[in-house]
């Protein structure tokens, strides 16, 4: 029986934890929800938490790596609901067992480099969450440019 405290039980919690990402020691702080999420992402993915981090930050795009493992991870699990619903059956075990649930410029975008635990399945979602990255500060600039005042 495991005794559940009362920082256990706060999902919304941050957690700190020292992680290799893309070859360096680093110190993230995320909600333990998100820790729990990277775990599971892990496991149905056959890959190390380094392994995951690394390509999240190769396609981040400026953002906080905090906030883009918060981001990715929701990409994550949004694809897998989608599949689910898409089949109407249960997600399949793998997400790369499945159609992308949505439509993924592959245009432009380089494979990341090839990592141990096969974990370049996770490619559908990493290219939607680097398109949306992209997207999202195309119209931060284009905002900017619209607020400059002409000289």
């Amino acid at each position: 029986m495991r005794i559940v405290t009362t920082s256990d039980s706060d999902e919304g919690a941050r957690h700190r934890r020292t992680v290799i990402v893309s070859g360096r020691r680093t110190s993230i702080s995320v909600e333990v929800a998100i820790w729990d999420a990277l775990t599971d992402i892990c496991k149905r993915e056959e890959c190390t938490l380094s392994d995951l981090l690394t390509l999240i930050d190769q396609r981040r795009l400026g953002a906080s790596l905090a906030s883009a493992i918060r981001v990715f991870s929701i990409f994550y699990f949004r694809a897998i609901a989608a599949v689910a619903s898409s089949s109407g059956a249960a997600p399949a075990p793998r997400l790369a067992e499945a159609a992308a649930p949505f439509d993924i410029a592959s245009a432009g975008f380089q494979a990341p480099p090839p990592v141990a635990g096969g974990i370049a399945l996770l490619d559908p979602v990493l290219e939607a969450f680097e398109a949306n990255r992209r997207e999202r500060l195309q119209a931060l600039a284009a905002e900017t440019d619209a607020e400059a005042p002409n000289t």
